[in-house]
């Protein structure tokens, strides 16, 4: 009886720390997204280095106006431009807005996954706590990282053909198919930003992935010299 009650902490123990990696690794994602979708100043460097303000016949600084009011209506803060925005736009955006307000809740709720798993596993595991998380993180990030690095390989390969396929994935309607020609949405944000926008996230996935198993490889290390 002790013995097989010694194997099943073992695997709730395991079980904890694959969840608990799994959440950190997902919250992590996901928040490095939102950092970069909201962050005003990727917008301004590429409109500066495209020089889209007069290619699309406005100025910068309204340019700079509408893409304001378009991230204060994708965090629920403003209604939007109905003088730039078309009607197509709006609607379309509305399922952005959707679609971000799910994946923040999802971010949240990994979080606490993160929170309560941690303190479980310190109940279950007081000082040894460090230990077992260490001998299982690398491995889970292996998994995130070789995942991370096929998605890389497939968007590089072939980005146009992904980002049909990502918008016929996540949204149910065709309104996302938007004509230059009668959309300033769409000319506000064309291809060429998303390449460098989920080039720019993925980036920042590695250097955070990176930077988390240099972490735990020399917390392991000093746990193996103490």
């Amino acid at each position: 009886m002790f013995i097989g009650g010694a194997i099943m902490r073992k695997y709730i123990i395991q079980f904890l720390i694959v969840i608990e990696n799994f959440s950190l690794f997902i919250s992590g994602i996901l928040a490095i997204i939102f950092y970069n979708c909201f962050n005003l100043n990727f917008y301004k460097s590429f409109y500066q280095k495209e020089n889209l303000a007069p290619k699309i016949g406005t100025t910068y600084e309204e340019l700079i106006k509408n893409t304001t009011n378009l991230l204060d209506y994708l965090n629920h803060k403003a209604i939007l431009n109905l003088d730039w925005y078309t009607d197509k736009d709006i609607l379309h955006m509305q399922d952005v807005r959707t679609l971000y307000s799910l994946s923040y809740k999802t971010m949240i709720f990994f979080i606490v996954v993160f929170t309560i798993s941690t303190i479980l596993l310190i109940i279950l595991c007081k000082k040894r706590t460090i230990f077992y998380i260490t001998n299982t993180f690398n491995k889970v990030l292996l998994a995130f990282i070789i995942v991370i690095g096929i998605l890389s390989c497939i968007i590089s390969y072939n980005f146009t053909s992904f980002w049909i396929k990502f918008h016929q994935l996540l949204f149910s309607n065709d309104l996302w198919l938007l004509s230059p020609d009668e959309s300033n949405l769409i000319q506000m944000v064309p291809e060429e930003f998303f390449i460098s926008l989920i080039t720019t996230i993925i980036l920042h996935i590695f250097i955070l992935f990176i930077s988390l198993f240099i972490l735990n490889t020399v917390v392991k290390k000093r746990m193996k010299n103490n």
